[in-house]
Parts: structure tokens; sequence; C-alpha cells
């Protein structure tokens, strides 16, 4: 035990601060449930009345592994928001800590624990992970399938290598539960062992006698693994794509005509994205920040830059049959961050898109750790001693301050962030769990925000009416009956009350930023 503290202590102080960065205040930040994570739970609502199934259709369909997790945290713990935050973060403290032992095995323990390190305290992986989204198990799901694949080919002995085989195999298979940006892993792997195998071509025949065996195993894991969902899209086709048509550069609604020049812009805004403008949404980023520091965003640039040119020397070494490790690791990341590019730069809406853009979390930190070391490399080869190490420390500390402070200031003092999560819909969800009244009590809100409150209600069997807040003044009232707005729906209350002379008002709310969240009205 103590060797293993003495060895590991950076890595368990990195997985400390994941920890910290995601966990601190995560019943308080973001403090509500948007509609789109309480759909999550009206789905964990069948599951745990036993409706088990691979995929849910609400929604354009949602892979369903994110909601077995979080169906068990519901069960012993109950409804409410932090119960969603603390599954999302709990899958990228894992992805943090896979992330140093892939780097590691690629790039060396420095490597990796520069990248484990970046992702820890990175405010865009931090917000994106207290947000409960179940494309959060994209990046651990793609992370391990990587690592045993390369921990296949870095082993000697065969046992290891069949255990990696059917360890990788599984957790491909695994990541086809989880959102639809994972599928692009495919082209990933198939390309890669095309190349691979190509590089050993005057020797296929030994190569098919000697792989034979593991690529069963893998098949075999693989197979086992995504039978279950593969079933369902056999008898649901059009369950498949979802969303995905909607939102695509080839849907005419979205590209104008000009399919060609909406790309381009597209990845023009997804680049800028990483160095000084990144996504506007509150739940996908700090609203308008580039999803990378600046202190690092110039090395991930050197890096990315680097790595993309190896892809090409991959080639040229594929051609005469000469592989270099190093080169094939590195046109392995730079593959990777490509591919996982895709499901961003097909699409044409709400770009640059910190969501889609999620597959890229690993490797970016991997590539960026791997610029600064080498450019580190390149200035220190002659200097020896503590300044160096002073001067380390320094510039891990202000990434990791800069990073605390873009979060834990900036957005928990924004009232954007909030309201991004409907956190008024959780204090009109306490309220009618309160009242328990649901002939009486009439909720003025949208169908689509209602998603929150229903789910939130659940154990009450929701306990109001639904009311649509154009037609809200409509609604015919006895004496006690109340009317409650919320704050998307406060204005609609104008009309009402000129309809409505009798109802008065009964309770006022606002939040810790003054603003008016709810207001409820009863008939006198």
């Amino acid at each position: 035990m103590k060797k293993f503290l003495k060895d590991n202590w950076i890595l368990l102080l990195i997985a400390a601060l994941a920890v910290f960065f995601r966990y601190w205040q995560i019943t308080s930040l973001p403090g509500g449930l948007f509609p789109d994570e309480a759909a999550n739970g009206l789905d964990v609502n069948n599951i745990l009345k036993g409706e088990i199934q691979p995929f849910y259709e609400r929604g354009n369909g949602r892979e369903a592994l994110f909601f077995y997790f979080l169906a068990a945290v519901v069960e012993f713990f109950g409804r409410g928001a932090w119960q969603h935050h603390v599954i999302s973060a709990g899958f990228s403290v894992a992805t943090v800590i896979a992330t140093y032992f892939l780097a590691k095995r690629m790039f060396g323990k420095n490597v990796a624990l520069l990248s484990s390190f970046f992702m820890a305290v990175s405010s865009y992986a931090v917000i994106v992970s207290r947000t409960a989204f179940r494309a959060n198990t994209v990046p651990l799901m793609a992370t391990l399938t990587l690592f045993f694949l390369v921990k296949f080919f870095q082993a000697e002995d065969k046992k290891t290598k069949y255990w990696s085989a059917a360890a990788s195999g599984l957790f491909f298979a695994l990541g086809f539960y989880t959102y639809i940006s994972f599928r692009m892993m495919v082209p990933l792997l198939v390309g890669f062992g095309a190349l691979l195998f190509l590089a050993k071509r005057s020797n296929w025949k030994e190569v098919f006698r000697v792989y034979t065996k593991y690529k069963l195993v893998f098949a075999g894991a693989f197979i086992l693994g995504i039978s279950w969902i593969a079933n369902y899209f056999y008898q649901h086709p059009g369950s498949f794509v979802g969303r995905a048509g909607h939102v695509s550069i080839f849907n005419k609604d979205l590209n104008n005509g000009n399919i060609l020049g909406t790309f381009f812009d597209v990845f023009i805004k997804t680049m800028v994205g990483f160095f000084t403008e990144g996504d506007l949404n509150w739940r996908h980023n700090v609203s308008g920040q580039p999803f990378l520091s600046p202190y690092i965003s110039p090395f991930f640039a050197v890096g990315l830059i680097l790595f993309t040119i190896a892809m090409f020397v991959l080639l040229k070494q594929v051609w005469e049959q000469k592989l270099k490790a190093e080169t094939v690791y590195m046109a392995l990341c730079g593959t990777w961050f490509w591919f996982m590019l895709a499901p961003e730069v097909t699409t044409a809406e709400g770009i640059p898109h910190g969501l889609r853009l999620i597959g890229v979390i690993p490797v970016v930190f991997i590539i960026s750790a791997w610029g600064i070391y080498w450019v580190w490399k390149k200035l220190t080869v002659n200097h020896h001693g503590w300044p160096k190490y002073y001067f380390a420390t320094l510039f891990l500390s202000i990434v990791a301050v800069f990073n605390f402070y873009l979060y834990f200031v900036v957005a928990a003092g924004s009232p954007e962030y909030y309201y991004s999560f409907r956190s008024d819909l959780t204090s009109v969800s306490e309220y009618l769990n309160q009242r328990n009244l649901k002939d009486r009590t009439y909720l003025s809100l949208d169908k689509f925000s209602v998603q929150t409150v229903d789910y939130l209600t659940t154990e009450k069997n929701q306990p109001f009416i639904l009311v649509d807040p154009a037609h809200t003044y409509e609604v015919k009232l006895k004496k006690g009956d109340q009317v409650v707005f919320t704050m998307s729906t406060i204005y609609d209350r104008i009309k009402f009350t000129e309809f409505h002379p009798n109802a008065q008002l009964v309770g006022e709310y606002f939040n810790q930023f003054n603003e008016l969240i709810m207001l409820v009205y009863e008939q006198k």
C-alpha cells in the first residue's frame, strides 16, 4: 500500500481535484433540472416500473446506459436535481483516471499526469459533467476501448492479450448504449485496423494465424455486448438515426442550399471555439468562453498540428512497412480528434456545440499535454534544478485557479446559468408537492418545460392541471383554486388577472438573485 501511494500520489491528488471540481456544491450548482434532464428521469420512472429497454423513444430517442446508473441512485435517494448530476459527474471523474492510464501507455507518465490534470480542472469538462446528459458516458467508453486495444498490442503474454481483447470489445459495444456520437469509433477502429494490417501485408498469412483467436475474442465480446441494442434497432430501424437528421448540415432548412459553405462555416466556428469563443449555452460551457483556457490552447494548437502531420507520416510508414510506435500513437490520437469532430461539423445548429464535441474531451487534453511537454523539453533541455519546477508548479496552479474562477465564480454568480437549468421549476415542483391538490391547482407552463415538474412530482402523482400559458386566462376557477405561473410564464399572468379580478396574489417567490421565479394566484 505504501509503495502504491508513493508511486501514485500525484495521480491520487489529481483524482481528488477531479472529484472536488465536480462534486463541490453539487446540491446547489447548477441547482435545477433542465427538462431534457428530467426527460431522462421520466424514462427512469419506467425502468423502476419494470420497463427494461436498451433504448427509449422519448425526445427523438435516447440510449439507455446512463439511465440505469441514474435509476439506481433515484431508487436509493429519491428524485431531485443533484441525484442526476452526481451520475454524470461520476462518469467524468472515471474518464479523468482512464485518460491517465491511456496516455501513460502511449506517451509516458508525464504526459499522462498533465492530461488528467487539465481535464480534472477544465471549466468546460466540469460544466458538461454537471449537466446530466447521457453524452457524458461517451468519453469514458471511447477511452477504455482504446486503452485496452493499446494494452493488447503492448502485451507480451497471451493471457493479457485475451483479456485485453475481450475488454476492448465489450467497452466498444457498451459505447453504443451511450450517445450517437460514439458511432464515429467504428470508422476509427476499422480504419486503423486496416492500416496496421497493410503495414504487415508482406506477412499477412502469419498475421492472420497469430491474431485470429484474439479477433474472435474481441468479436465475441462485442457481439455479446451489442446484441441487445442491435436487436432493438433491427426491430425499430427508424430509431437508429434519431435526431441527427434534424440538425444535419444536409437539412435544407439549415444549409440554405449550400452544403459545402455550411460545412466550412461550422468547421471554422468549431475550431475557433477551442481558442476564442466557445459554446454560448450555459449547460455545455461557461457561456462564450473558449473550450480551452488561454494558458493551454496554444500548446493544443502545436500538438494538433504535429499529431495531424503524424497521420500522414503513418501512411508513409504503412507503405514502407516500417511502423514506429510513437507515430502510431500520435496518428491514433489525431484521428480520434478529427473523427470525433464529425458529430459537430456535420450539424448546423447551435455551433459551436459543447455537447456534440464531448467525444473529443479526452484526446484534446492528451494532445494539449503532449504539446506542453514537447515545448517544455525543448526549452529546458539545458536547464536543471528547482527553478524550472517552481515555474511548472506556478503554471499549473494558474491553470487550476483560472478554471476554478470560471466555474465557481463566473458561472455560479450568473443568473443565466441557473435559468439555463430552469431552477425555477424545482421551486415550482416543491410547492406543488406541498400543496398536493391536483383538482384545485393549475400550472401555466409549456409542454416541454413541464417534463421537469412531471418528474419531480412523480411521487405525488403530478398534483396539478397543466394549462397552455397563452390560454391560462380561459381557465374556469372556483373558490380556493390556485393558478401557478413560472419564471417563463409570468408575462401571461397579465391577461389572466384581467379576466379573473377575484383572483388574488397569495405567493411571490424569488431566487438568490432577487429574480421573480414564481407567482401563485388564488380565486377568492
